[in-house]
């Protein structure tokens, strides 16, 4: 299924942006009509996973501060109705409650939680209105909440981890580059000018270090010309061909492309294991978990998989072949099919993944860390040969003209 954006009104209210999920853009105006919505105008296509994470930044409305609020009172076998009541008198932003007061009114006319979730769009991740609907079929909202946000913590701490781990390295190579830069812009050229103001010819050494000061010079110049560069090609190739290609070479990458690849499994189990153990429908919750998929190529190696689970297959035989699912997937998979636990063994493998990826990445970062380091001294230590290697040829030239002055 895919996703369409609509500007729609409802009961002559100002048109609001809704996100429908559909087969094809004639069954997402019938689902829209037969919710009392009024399309205006067809927005095209909805957002994937990581530009929704994007809307979410921007927005005022915290979803995940919602679910976190809302999480413990279902458990605690409140109504929904009253637990929205609660979390809108605690609200500190007044766009926030709002927001939770919408939620409460339109459960007062009558509609579902799922539906209230879907007609605020971008603002909640694709699998949260399907795994509500899912705990609204089957009387587990309280357990479906909880599982939600389970996930979003744990998808939460992997992206913090991603960005506290890579600080200090980005600090350091920040103050590698500048200390470069500086070097072979300002203080070689000044150093150079000694030679010029004696009028003596500038030994091979120095006129390296003036070559490397040039080529900082004109990197600005190289960033732009690449920049521009880069959108010509996306312009002719198109933008999906271009991001497949992209996409491609970094997963070809030996040590980035596998921690892209885990990064992009640990969230397709993760969804996929809380869709099945809140009891959704297995072809329903492949057909979900695929849309948090972010990188071409690997969306591409999972497209079909419902259909052939139609057709009869098991899980773990239509991911038998799948490169980009860690090894040990399978045999596990197939013995939670056997005693009935696939949404718990799919977790156990999201867990284990998930650990190894951030193994992965602190070795990545401690290899980056000291190979950044060694650059930077290597530039001092081409300076300062460079450097000493003309003061020493500067010194011969004035040992063998002191005699005949």
């Amino acid at each position: 299924m895919a996703i369409y954006r609509y500007l729609a009104s409802e009961n002559g209210d100002p048109p609001r942006e809704v996100l429908m999920e559909a087969e094809n853009p004639v069954e997402a105006l019938g689902k829209l009509r037969s919710r009392g919505l009024i399309p205006v105008r067809a927005l095209g296509t909805g957002t994937r996973e990581g530009d929704r994470a994007f809307a979410l930044r921007r927005s005022g409305i915290d979803v995940y501060g919602f679910t976190r609020q809302l999480a413990p009172l279902l458990s605690a076998y409140i109504p929904l109705e009253k637990a929205l009541s609660i979390i809108a008198e605690s609200a500190k932003k007044e766009e926030q409650r709002n927001f939770v007061l919408s939620l409460r009114q339109g459960l007062h006319e009558g509609k579902k939680f799922s539906e209230l979730v879907r007609s605020h769009g971008s603002l909640f991740p694709g699998y949260y209105a399907n795994l509500i609907e899912s705990g609204e079929e089957t009387g587990s909202l309280p357990e479906s909440v909880r599982h939600l946000f389970q996930f979003m913590t744990e998808s939460r701490d992997l992206r913090s981890f991603l960005i506290s781990s890579s600080i200090y390295p980005c600090a350091i190579l920040c103050v590698t580059l500048l200390v470069t830069i500086l070097m072979f812009t300002v203080f070689v050229p000044r150093f150079a000018r000694i030679f010029e103001d004696m009028g003596r010819t500038l030994p091979p050494s120095m006129e390296f270090l003036l070559a490397a000061g040039a080529f900082f010079r004109w990197l600005p110049l190289l960033i732009l010309a690449a920049w521009l560069a880069h959108r010509l090609i996306r312009h002719l190739m198109g933008p999906d061909a271009y991001r497949f290609h992209v996409s491609r070479l970094l997963l070809s990458v030996p040590v980035l492309g596998r921690i892209i690849s885990d990064l992009e499994m640990c969230r397709w189990i993760r969804t996929l294991s809380i869709m099945l153990s809140n009891h959704v429908e297995i072809i329903r919750s492949v057909r979900i978990a695929e849309k948090i998929l972010y990188n071409p190529v690997i969306c591409r190696a999972f497209q079909g998989i419902a259909e052939r689970i139609r057709g009869g297959e098991k899980l773990s035989a239509v991911l038998r072949s799948n490169t980009f699912l860690p090894a040990e997937m399978t045999p596990m998979l197939r013995v939670g099919e056997e005693s009935g636990a696939v949404g718990e063994m799919l977790t156990r493998i999201a867990d284990n993944l998930e650990a190894d990826t951030r193994q992965k990445i602190k070795r990545l970062l401690s290899l980056f860390e000291p190979a950044v380091i060694v650059l930077l001294a290597a530039a001092v230590l081409t300076v300062v040969v460079s450097i000493f290697m003309a003061m020493m040829d500067l010194n011969s030239v004035n040992v063998q003209g002191g005699p005949g002055l």
